[in-house]
């Protein structure tokens, strides 16, 4: 029997024959096409059915392909735009190590977020490397749509949170909510929040949890900033410090931002958690040791790195950003946060 493969009308198809869809027009299973593309034997009629498939859709097998057809590639790419930064770190090792577990190698890529031609180019780059799959590390709104991530051969995978919007309650189970609501127990009524970029889904969360658990316990958000990550960004957020309304705590969406925050403070004379009280996010190791010592959530980022390669490799093809669930967060309280003060005294 011969086997015909038809294009959509006015030209050939989308996108190339891959085993799959070589299998769908043999009639076999894809394990047949790729024992065909090892060169194990097969029943007469199954490599005749295969061989017709093959050439009717004018299958290309490259190195790529041959690689994941016979499950010969045990490598993982992995895209990491801030590897600097303490949160990539952490959820980088914890992908390498699930990556390692499952008998993988993990390949990384850093991409300058700002180099518009590298971002660009990343998915190519990727392309040329015989890989399992791909998974994307942390990365912003703009960043997804410069990578294109379509073009990828492979099965790829964006470690991302659930997007949380203004009526989910869902953002009330974010481990960010767990800090706000600490400040709410110790009896603050007065709220600053000092953010990220809203380009950063984690931020947009982190906000939503925040403006949610204020909403839900009836107490007020005096102001909020957005802007960069870093401590700089902290110490320039704090010229927005709303002195008319004197809010007590200043929550800030990351251990950086914090930083910042705690170093304006002590600079003008600010006592903390004596006048205001400062609160984090991430748990990074060395907050123990800021002065104060910095209330934060310590976040199990490796985790996020375990669940996006395990969603990978669960895969059967195509890629996107699979439910890897809320993040897991234990709160750490510490000095920098108290009973409610005076606020900062306008200058």
């Amino acid at each position: 029997m011969a086997i015909e493969a038809s294009a959509p009308e006015g030209g050939p198809p989308d996108r190339p024959a891959t085993i799959y869809t070589v299998a769908e027009a043999a009639g076999v299973s894809h394990q047949t096409v790729s024992r065909y593309l090892k060169g194990d034997s097969l029943r007469p009629g199954n490599r005749e059915r295969v061989e017709q498939a093959v050439k009717a859709l004018d299958y290309q097998v490259n190195d790529v392909a041959q690689a994941l057809s016979t499950k010969k590639s045990h490598r993982i790419g992995a895209f990491v735009f801030d590897i600097d930064d303490w949160a990539p770190q952490r959820i980088l090792a914890g992908a390498a190590k699930a990556a390692r577990s499952a008998g993988y190698i993990l390949d990384i890529l850093r991409v300058d977020p700002e180099d518009y031609v590298s971002l660009r180019n990343a998915v190519r780059l990727m392309n040329r490397t015989m890989l399992a799959g791909v998974v994307v590390i942390s990365p912003s709104d703009p960043i997804l749509r410069l990578l294109q991530l379509e073009r990828l051969r492979v099965p790829w995978v964006v470690e991302a949170e659930p997007v949380l919007g203004p009526d989910d309650d869902r953002a009330l189970q974010h481990p960010f909510a767990r800090v706000v609501s600490h400040l709410a127990d110790l009896g603050h009524e007065r709220f600053f929040h000092i953010g990220g970029p809203v380009s950063w889904p984690a931020e947009r969360n982190r906000r939503e949890a925040y403006r949610q658990t204020l909403a839900r316990r009836g107490l007020t958000n005096c102001g909020e900033t957005q802007g960069l990550w870093g401590a700089a960004a902290g110490y320039e957020a704090m010229a927005s410090y709303p002195h008319a309304d004197a809010p007590t705590a200043i929550v800030a969406a990351s251990d950086q931002l914090a930083l910042g925050a705690l170093f304006w403070l002590q600079e003008h004379g600010v006592r903390v958690p004596d006048d205001v009280s400062v609160s984090g996010y991430d748990g990074i190791a060395d907050t123990a040791y800021y002065w104060p010592p910095l209330t934060t959530v310590a976040v199990d980022f490796p985790r996020m790195g375990r669940n996006t390669v395990q969603a990978l490799l669960a895969l059967e093809g195509g890629g996107g950003p699979p439910d890897l669930g809320m993040p897991v967060g234990e709160l750490v309280p510490r000095a920098s946060t108290g009973r409610p003060g005076g606020g900062i005294p306008a200058p």
